[in-house]
This record gives structure tokens, C-alpha cells and sequence, in this order.
């Protein structure tokens, strides 16, 4: 159905029917994928059964006829500043149900914050706000039947200073030089955030530029299966603390690293897409993505599920 986004199975020795909207197939109940859908509620989920996770709050639009008589008469404005007054800015504004990365806003001062919540209203009732943590990497950890299968680290896109060039001109050279459009635009978006003094800056000879301060694939980062056996293990029993305080048995866990703190899960998601993987990995990707489909598709229908083998 739906050119392949809307699919239902079914099994005649079982009597079950699966049905897979999209990315998200029938192996969590509804209420626990809801809570994987917004931010806020996956923070307060994860700090009640004490699994480490960078904190978000809610915030809900005033000028919203269903949501305002859930704002306090002070508005929202006191509880980003007390988060403010907590952690310093800058802080990050996120749509409370968003993905992908976008419309996730890092404000550095009050003018993007105001600037950032009046745009992110316009698009939904409800705002997640968290403190900017140092990450030092990101890591997506999927978790299938009630064990960590696939884990990989994000890797932000960067350019290398030459000790002579602008960092404009390294810029214009590495879209100019890119393999094909899409990993052009990918370029110039990821470097969209710089200010006008970053840009005339001469990057050092062999200096790493990082392009972009998120991790998201869709966004331009690459990534990479290579772990170290030690972080590899706790990340495993961080992501599968995250997915069981929830209740979902199929998610992808995105968690950080966060420079003095260990690692913080970022945000669990129940509509796990691959694509990206394939993207990367080529052939292997789409041998990891069918596999780990698969499982997931023959457990929704009472069926044995197959090893995924990494």
C-alpha cells in the first residue's frame, strides 16, 4: 500500500497480521512508542528508573487553545531563563516530536532564543529545551528483541586547515571537489552555522574544522562500525537500560559522550530508519538493515526470528 510506506502481513499458521507504517513496525505497544516520540516524556522516563540522559523540559505553546491552560500564568520565559541561570547558554530548542535533526537549534543568546520559540511554535504545540553539552562523540546503538545488535559512532563532517586559506575558501574548494550534489549541499549546509569572523579565519595547517555541532546523519555525518570492545560494552548496558525502562523491544538509542559527564542518552527512537546505513555501508548496510527488518517482522508475526550477524 502507499508505495511501500504503509505494509500488512500476515501469517496463515499464526492468524497474525503485522502492519509497518514507515520506519515503525508493531514490536512496541503504543504507549511506550509515544514516549519514544517525545522528548521530554523519554527524559522524565529515563530519570525515574535512573539511566543517565541529557535533561529536556517542556515547553507548550501559550497561544495554543489546547494547550495554553497547561502553561503557568508566568509564561515560559521564567523557566528558560531558570534553565539558563542553571546551566549557562548557550541552550538547544528542539520540536518536541521532531527528527532527523531538524529545527534543532543551538541559541547563544536571548534574541535566537525568543527568535527559535516563535518559529518552532508555528510548526507544533510543544518545545523541548535542554542545556548544550561538550559531546565529544555520539553513538547509535540498535536495539532488536531486547539486545543491542548494531552499534556505530557518528562522525561530524570536517575540513583540515592548509595554514594559508580562509575558511570560506576551504569550504567553496570541498563543495567544488565534492563527489556528487548531494554530498555538496550536505557541505553547505553543514556549514550554514559559522559566523562572519569564522568564516575569514585561516584554520592552522592540519587543524580539524568541524562543519556542523550535530551528529545526524541525514545531516552530513558519516559513520563508523569501529568501537573499542571497552566503550562498546558500556554502551550496550546504557542503550538497553534506556529501551527496557521504556518497554520497547525494537528502538534505535542515541547516546552521548559527553566531555566530564560519561556517557547521556540523547534520545530513543521507536521508528528505527536505516537508510543513512545503507547510504554508507553500501552492500553491508543493506544486508545489516534486511536482517535486523526481518527479526523484527517475524517476532510481530509469532514466528522464530533469524541471528543478525554483525
Amino acid at each position: 500500500m502507499s508505495k511501500d510506506w504503509i505494509i500488512q502481513i500476515s501469517d496463515p499458521k499464526t492468524g497474525r497480521t503485522s502492519c509497518i507504517h514507515g520506519y515503525t513496525f508493531d514490536a512496541n505497544g503504543a504507549g511506550a512508542a509515544r514516549v519514544c516520540n517525545d522528548k521530554v516524556a523519554t527524559s522524565m522516563v529515563l530519570d525515574a528508573h535512573g539511566v543517565p540522559n541529557i535533561p529536556h523540559i517542556l515547553l507548550l505553546d501559550p497561544g495554543n487553545p489546547f494547550t495554553k491552560a497547561y502553561v503557568p500564568p508566568e509564561g515560559n520565559l521564567m523557566r528558560l531563563r531558570a534553565l539558563a541561570d542553571k546551566v549557562g547558554l548557550p541552550i538547544v530548542l528542539k520540536p518536541l516530536d521532531g527528527t532527523g535533526g531538524f529545527g534543532v537549534t543551538k541559541c547563544a543568546c536571548w534574541r535566537d532564543v525568543e527568535g527559535t520559540v516563535q518559529s518552532l511554535f508555528t510548526r507544533g504545540y510543544g518545545i523541548a529545551a535542554s542545556p548544550f553539552k561538550a559531546v565529544v562523540d555520539e553513538y547509535r546503538c540498535l536495539y532488536v528483541l531486547g539486545d543491542v545488535r548494531v552499534t556505530y559512532r557518528k562522525i561530524r563532517s570536517h575540513l583540515v586547515g592548509d595554514g594559508i586559506s580562509k575558511l570560506s575558501v576551504l569550504v567553496a574548494r570541498a563543495i567544488e571537489e565534492a563527489l556528487d550534489p548531494a554530498a555538496a549541499a550536505g557541505i553547505a549546509a553543514a556549514a550554514e552555522g559559522f559566523t562572519k569572523e569564522a568564516w575569514l579565519r585561516v584554520p592552522a595547517e592540519g587543524e580539524k574544522v568541524i562543519l556542523q555541532w550535530r551528529h545526524n546523519l541525514g545531516l552530513g555525518a558519516a559513520m563508523s562500525l569501529d568501537i573499542p570492545a571497552e566503550m562498546d560494552q558500556e554502551l550496550r548496558v546504557v542503550a538497553s537500560s534506556a529501551a527496557r525502562a521504556i518497554g520497547v523491544r525494537f528502538c534505535s538509542v542515541d547516546v552521548a559522550h559527553v566531555q566530564n559527564e560519561g556517557l547521556q542518552v540523547m534520545e530513543v527512537n521507536s521508528g528505527v530508519m536505516m537508510d543513512s546505513l545503507i547510504d554508507q555501508l553500501g552492500s553491508e548496510g543493506v544486508r545489516l538493515a534486511a536482517q535486523t527488518y526481518e527479526a523484527v517482522l517475524l517476532e510481530t508475526l509469532g514466528l522464530p526470528t533469524t541471528e543478525i550477524d554483525i
